[in-house]
C-alpha cells in the first residue's frame, strides 16, 4: 500500500502546473522548504523522482512525474466532488479566522463584506485574542488564517503586510496637554507620565516594547499604573485622566475627531508598523482559505 496524502498530491500538482517551487510556495502560502519536504515524501512513497531541476530554478517533470500527474489531478478532483456531495457548494462554507484587536476592528469588517460579495454562501467563524493567542491557534491547527499586529515568529509563520498603521501616544484633552501639543512636544517626551499598557501578548505592546528598546529605554523604567487587555477600557481611562497610553492611530480616530482625546507622534516621522495576514509555514490552506488570501492581496476591499 502506497503511503502518501492529499497535501502531498496538492503540492505536486501545484509545482507541476506552475513549473516552479517558488511560485507553488507563493500560491499555496507555504515555505519553499515545506514544499520540498512534501515533494520528497511523495517521491519516497512512489519510489522515484518526479521532477528534474532546470535553469533559473525551473523544474520539469520526469517520465514518472508525467505519468503521475494526471492520476494525482484525478484523485484531487474526485475528492472535491466528494466534498461537494457532503457539503454542497455555497452551503455551509465556513472560513475560520482569528484576529488580534486592531485588525479585528479595522480590517475584518471591510474584508468580510467584500469577500461575501464574491462568495455569497460563505460564513465566517471569527475568534478574537491578542497576537500571541492568534499564533497559538495557528500552531494548534484550529485555524488556517489569522490577522495580527506583530510578526512574532517569521521562522515558523508567513506574514503578508495588509495595512500600514502607526502607534501614537494618547492623552486626555486637557489644557495642559493641548499646550504641550501646540509646543510641538513629541510622545516620547511624555513617557514619564503614568501610563496604561496593553498585555505582553498584544501586537501593540510588542511594537511599543521594540520602540522602547530602539530608543534605549527599558519598559521597567515606565510608570505603568495598569496593564489592560481591553483597548476600550484603556481609552476610557485615558479620557478620564487616569494616565496616557500608546495605541494604534486607526483605533482612536473617532475619539480624536470628537475631541475627547489628543494624540502625540512618538517621534518625528511616526512610529509605523504593519498589520499582517499570517499563516503557518507547515499548513496547507484549503481552497476557500487560498481564495480569501488572494482576495486580501488584491486589495479590492474597503480600506479603513
Amino acid at each position: 500500500m502506497l503511503e502518501f496524502n492529499l497535501k502531498q498530491l496538492e503540492v505536486f500538482v501545484a509545482v507541476a502546473s506552475l513549473g516552479s517551487f517558488t511560485r507553488a510556495s507563493q500560491t499555496l502560502y507555504l515555505s519553499q522548504s515545506t514544499i520540498s519536504a512534501h515533494i520528497q515524501a511523495l517521491e519516497r512513497a512512489l519510489g522515484g523522482a518526479l521532477f528534474r531541476r532546470g535553469a533559473r530554478r525551473q523544474v520539469c517533470l520526469t517520465r514518472q512525474g508525467e505519468d503521475a500527474l494526471p492520476i494525482a489531478r484525478e484523485i484531487l478532483d474526485r475528492c472535491r466532488i466528494l466534498e461537494g456531495i457532503v457539503q454542497p457548494s455555497g452551503e455551509g462554507e465556513i472560513l475560520d479566522l482569528a484576529s488580534s484587536t486592531v485588525p479585528a476592528q479595522c480590517l475584518l469588517p471591510g474584508l468580510m463584506t467584500g469577500f461575501s460579495r464574491q462568495r455569497p454562501g460563505c460564513k465566517f467563524h471569527i475568534r478574537k485574542g491578542d497576537s500571541a493567542q492568534v499564533h497559538r491557534l495557528l500552531e494548534e491547527g484550529s485555524i488556517g488564517l489569522g490577522f495580527v499586529g506583530a510578526a512574532l515568529d517569521p521562522r515558523h509563520y508567513l506574514y503578508e503586510p495588509v495595512l500600514q498603521d502607526r502607534l501614537v501616544l494618547i492623552t486626555a484633552n486637557t489644557p495642559r496637554f493641548r499646550s504641550l501639543r501646540e509646543q510641538g512636544v513629541l510622545g516620547r517626551d511624555l513617557l514619564g507620565e503614568p501610563i496604561l499598557c496593553r498585555e505582553p501578548g498584544s501586537g501593540t505592546r510588542q511594537r511599543f516594547d521594540a520602540y522602547l528598546e530602539r530608543v534605549g529605554m527599558k519598559p521597567g523604567a515606565l510608570h505603568v499604573i495598569a496593564q489592560i487587555d481591553q483597548p476600550d477600557t484603556i481609552l476610557g481611562a485615558v479620557v478620564s485622566g487616569l494616565g496616557v497610553s500608546v495605541c494604534s492611530i486607526l483605533t482612536v480616530r473617532d475619539r480624536l475627531e470628537q475631541g475627547s482625546l489628543l494624540s502625540f507622534e512618538l517621534e518625528e516621522g511616526g512610529c509605523c508598523r504593519s498589520l499582517y495576514l499570517v499563516t503557518h509555514r507547515e499548513h496547507i490552506l484549503t481552497d476557500l482559505e487560498q481564495d480569501f488570501c488572494r482576495f486580501v492581496q488584491e486589495g479590492l476591499w474597503e480600506h479603513p
